[in-house]
């Protein structure tokens, strides 16, 4: 959270509650600049170091403010990310820092991720001062601490993306992405300062760039760690048997999404196969059916993850939204979702024709290859019409 500071205002002030208004904004910054890494980090290398769920750890706040969202207390509308700038400080001395100095540096957040675990010291049930006026209003907001090694690097993400998952599910949100839109539950720094203003901060931008990471893969590693919580902490193919379903068959791959290398060999159409993983990667699902063996699943009975069906029936969802306001509409679903152009408005009410599942929410066809978010309409559970 570069050159982090709040001025807050009168309007702030009304939309927060605060009793007591800072007059000053006190900034703070660091100014290592990011080197770009010569690792890779991406989400299949960090799902190949079998990382186990961080330990969550709390600690008393020293926050003084009890702040809630705009829409009430224990009513968060998402998580911002952000990370310290600071390669140097570990976390326990980040934690310790924001405690003691708060008030100087007027700043305060929920939570600090590394690669050894997670700290919160604030309730996610009440606001923090880390990303201006609109965004504190709105959203949690964690602290990932930079880390120097790649291993380290994706531990962290790890735990970043496994704690957003489980406040997303404790809250009943979605997990959507923010950063092309403004819209969804997911938030960069850099996000909030497009859209929301405010403040003109762009962290994690180039942090995660030194890594060749991106707000884009962190946000499709949240939706999978949300959907196995889901699914009662356990991957959702287990011992599940998928089917090939393509005349000349489908290729099998080492690997998966971008960094999949041809294994040498096809599957027959209409043979069967044993799964015990389902990755979500690159707009599609990969099931596991051997040591780092991977087939796609667009050629199999299961086109749009084990368990998501695909079928022509209608029904008509209405958009449910804020009031007077839209939605985007989609070219595509999930992780390959391009912005139309469009917008649909809260309350308007629209024919689906296909429903499908991906990034741990349904989507409704609404036109040729143009699509809603369930979350964001009156069926987010999906319609049994279309399954």
């Amino acid at each position: 959270m570069k050159k982090r500071g709040l001025l807050l205002s009168l309007a702030c002030a009304a939309v927060l509650a605060v009793a007591a208004v800072p007059q000053m904004a006190q900034h703070w910054s660091y100014t290592s600049e990011a080197l770009i890494q010569p690792v890779a980090v991406t989400n299949q290398f960090i799902n190949d170091q079998h990382f186990a769920d961080p330990t969550i750890t709390t600690k008393q706040t020293t926050f003084t403010h009890w702040l809630p969202y705009r829409h009430g207390v224990g009513k968060p509308e998402g998580v911002v990310i952000h990370e310290t700038s600071d390669p140097d400080m570990p976390l326990n001395e980040e934690v310790e820092r924001m405690q003691t100095q708060w008030v100087k540096r007027q700043a305060y957040v929920h939570a600090f991720v590394d690669h050894t675990g997670v700290v919160n010291i604030h309730p996610t049930d009440y606001g923090v001062w880390g990303a201006g006026p609109a965004a504190n209003a709105r959203f949690i907001q964690i602290e990932l601490v930079e880390e120097h090694t790649a291993e380290d690097f994706a531990h962290s993400i790890n735990n970043d993306a496994y704690y957003v998952a489980t406040l997303l599910k404790h809250y009943g949100l979605p997990a959507t992405l923010a950063e092309h839109t403004g819209q969804g539950t997911i938030w960069s720094h850099n996000a909030v300062t497009q859209f929301l203003g405010g403040t003109t901060h762009t962290d994690p931008t180039a942090y995660f760039a030194s890594w060749h990471y991106s707000m884009d893969q962190f946000a499709a590693l949240v939706q999978q760690k949300l959907a196995v919580l889901n699914n009662g902490g356990t991957a959702p193919t287990t011992k599940r048997v998928v089917q090939v379903q393509n005349r000349i068959g489908v290729p099998l791959w080492n690997g998966y999404g971008a960094n999949r290398t041809y294994a040498g060999r096809y599957l027959g159409n209409n043979t069967r196969w044993l799964i015990n993983d389902q990755q979500f990667a690159d707009g599609h699902y990969w099931y596991k059916i051997g040591a780092n063996q991977w087939i796609e699943d667009t050629d199999t009975s299961w086109p749009n993850g084990y368990g998501n069906s695909q079928n022509a029936s209608s029904k008509v969802i209405t958009i449910k939204y804020f009031a007077g306001q839209s939605i985007a509409l989609w070219n595509g679903y999930g992780a390959d979702r391009q912005f139309s152009g469009r917008y649909l408005k809260d309350g308007t009410r629209w024919q689906a024709t296909k429903q499908v599942y991906a990034g741990g929410e349904y989507w409704y066809q609404v036109a040729p290859n143009q699509w809603v978010e369930g979350n964001y309409t009156d069926s987010p559970a999906g319609l049994t019409a279309l399954r």
